[in-house]
């Protein structure tokens, strides 16, 4: 009888047979990128995770092309599905599940010496696997713990700039990039956020009176300087017409840096933030 498992990708178990019956080696290997990419180690998780929520996604779709015949789908449900998705991927901390595969070949190896009592060859064999499984594990825990986050210290930009006026955010934006400088210009505390999820700036120049967002600028920053990972880096609040006392209460309160007043009559005087800069 033919070996049923014999086209079976070499160093693949049974149990990922079902998967195998699904998909060809393009989505296979889309797949694994992904997961390479986003430092995703549970491949039976995200497998279900996109199932689940593809359903959900499909499943409001339809309900509305049932109910409605012109087909008008309710935009901010279907992109709380997707964003309910991305969460459930865990995105960086599949740390746990990295350890418990490598655990594995170790603790085989040391069972296994038992076998090799009576047989040196196989005994010395196994210590060596033994060996080399430990060392990998070690491996994983230095890169985790001791080596930079790669995807951070990569993708690294100057300035992280908040704002809710759409000609203000423009015009300042036009006036950093006409010098040089990378700045990334969003309207809300949330969309930075999520830009810090993969990058990280030099700067950071935060409106104080965030209307559109959940989180003013103030409390951002005082968030910010409470993480360790943000904590060195600069934040340049800009704020209302406000004395002199209240200014410094600001900066006391915030931790912030420094605090440009509105309305800004001289673009260059921005240029404060240019010193921040590596």
């Amino acid at each position: 009888m033919t070996n049923c498992y014999e086209y079976i990708k070499p160093n693949k178990m049974k149990k990922d047979i079902k998967w195998y019956t699904y998909v060809d080696s393009f989505l296979d290997s889309k797949l694994h990128d992904f997961m390479d990419e986003y430092k995703i180690n549970n491949q039976a998780k995200i497998i279900r995770n996109c199932v689940s929520y593809c359903i959900d996604y499909l499943n409001a779709i339809f309900l509305k092309k049932a109910h409605d015949a012109s087909q008008k789908y309710d935009e901010i449900e279907l992109d709380n599905l997707i964003k309910k998705a991305i969460n459930g991927y865990e995105i960086g901390n599949g740390f746990h599940e990295e350890l418990k595969q490598k655990l594995s070949p170790l603790k085989l190896s040391l069972l296994m010496l038992n076998n090799y009592i009576e047989d040196k060859e196989k005994l010395l064999e196994g210590i060596q696997n033994a060996i080399s499984a430990l060392e990998d594990i070690e491996l994983s825990v230095k890169r985790h713990f001791e080596e930079p986050k790669l995807i951070r210290f990569i993708k690294k930009f100057d300035i992280l700039y908040i704002e809710d006026n759409e000609l203000e955010r423009k015009t300042v934006d036009t006036y950093f990039k006409r010098k040089g400088v990378d700045i990334k210009s969003v309207e809300t505390s949330e969309e930075g956020l999520d830009i810090l999820k993969v990058s990280t700036p030099q700067a950071f120049l935060l409106d104080i009176d965030l209307r559109n967002s959940n989180i003013d600028g103030a409390k951002l920053c005082q968030m910010l300087k409470s993480k360790e990972l943000y904590k060195s880096i600069p934040i340049i609040l800009i704020s209302a017409v406000v004395s002199e006392k209240k200014r410094q209460e600001i900066l006391k309160i915030t931790e912030a840096d420094d605090l440009i007043i509105k309305p800004i009559d001289k673009l260059a005087d921005l240029d404060v933030l240019l010193k921040y800069l590596k």
